[in-house]
């Protein structure tokens, strides 16, 4: 399975050498970035889903 396109992997392949890490490294890095953001964010989406549900219940509660 291919992840990286041709321009990522320049990419990845010109900061591994500027930071003088492993082109490895750097996409783990990367990816495990990615998904503790991405993890942030669906769980903030899941929370401001749950204020809502809370909010139209209180607004239909006191006949709003």
């Amino acid at each position: 399975m291919k992840v990286l396109d041709e321009k990522i992997q320049k990419q990845v392949r010109i900061a591994s050498k500027k930071l003088g890490v492993t082109e490895n490294e750097i996409v783990k890095r990367a990816i495990s970035s990615y998904l503790g953001n991405f993890e942030d964010l669906v769980t903030l989406q899941r929370e401001l889903r749950m204020w809502d549900a809370l909010s139209a219940k209180s607004l239909h509660k006191y006949n709003f």
